[in-house]
């Protein structure tokens, strides 16, 4: 479905350095590693909203429909959340179905502000489905929720992956229990420049932690 051919780049210092990878359609992966290491930085590359990232280095990403829930959640202040699915191609009818997936029913005429972060953050959920991803993109999508609005948002994603098996994720977090709820495959970025030290599948979720543990330790190569 997409290839990475990431062949590393220059800034002052660099950040990517070689990333060679394939997501499958279904792949639902979290990808981790130390904080400032590189991670948003390869999901805008993924997305093409980094223009230093040359474009045959994301391959197929021109065929997909691409979801992306970023860390802010970026609707549109003097829109209604309706008016702001609109935007994106949902119809009315649509726009109402879709907050109501996220468990928003009955605030299409509220405005973003009127959200706590957690609402907000399903409305801006709502927002990428509108598109019918083909691959959904989030990064950090449970920072700074409280643990219930975390579960709850965790919950809310994992259902809607598996109603859409053919769906695939690639989610930036930190915490190992998010790929033992959400993820078949684990990502781990590390280095200088950054690379991906580890890239399989999660055969057992409850084992996450645990690998986690030994490659934060030891930057374990990846199989």
């Amino acid at each position: 479905m997409l290839e990475l051919r990431i062949a590393g780049r220059a800034f002052a210092q660099p950040v990517l350095g070689e990333v060679f990878v394939k997501v499958e359609r279904g792949d639902r992966i979290c990808l981790l590693g130390p904080s400032g290491i590189g991670k948003t930085t390869l999901l805008n590359a993924i997305a093409g909203l980094d223009q230093t990232v040359l474009d045959g280095a994301v391959i197929g990403r021109s065929k997909l429909r691409i979801g992306y829930l970023f860390q802010e959640h970026r609707l549109l202040p003097w829109r209604t959340l309706n008016s702001n699915l609109r935007l994106v191609g949902a119809s009315e009818e649509e726009a109402e179905d879709l907050l109501s997936q996220v468990g928003l029913a009955g605030y299409g005429r509220y405005l973003p502000d009127q959200l706590s972060l957690g609402m907000a953050r399903r409305a801006a959920l709502a927002r990428c489905l509108a598109v019918k991803p083909d691959l959904l993109l989030l990064d950090e999508p449970f920072a700074s929720l409280d643990p219930v609005m975390a579960g709850e948002l965790k919950k809310l994603i994992a259902g809607i992956l598996d109603a859409s098996p053919g769906m695939s994720m690639i989610c930036v977090t930190h915490d190992a229990g998010d790929a033992a709820i959400l993820a078949n495959r684990l990502w781990y970025l590390d280095g200088k420049p950054a690379r991906l030290q580890w890239d399989d599948a999660i055969a057992e979720p409850d084992l996450v932690d645990g690998l986690l543990g030994k490659l934060r330790k030891s930057g374990l190569p990846g199989p």
